[in-house]
């Protein structure tokens, strides 16, 4: 999975930590703000099973979209 996460300038490096703390890899960075925003990519590896595994705890342990809002 490949997300894109684009931040204000001074979670920058909060975001990316919070992101490697869930198992993610980051690249393609780009630090500097343009417009005040900053970029990268976070890659996380999940076969099919993990995958479902994810969806089912995510569904168990109440994962709503305000949790998500705060990114």
């Amino acid at each position: 999975m490949r997300i894109r996460v684009t931040t204000k300038a001074n979670l920058f490096e909060k975001r990316k930590q919070q992101l490697i703390e869930h198992g993610y890899r980051i690249e393609d960075e780009q630090p500097v703000p343009v417009n005040g925003l900053c970029f990268f990519i976070a890659v996380k590896a999940i076969g099919d099973s993990d995958a479902i595994d994810e969806m089912v705890s995510q569904a168990v342990n109440g994962c709503h979209r305000s949790d998500i809002a705060d990114w």
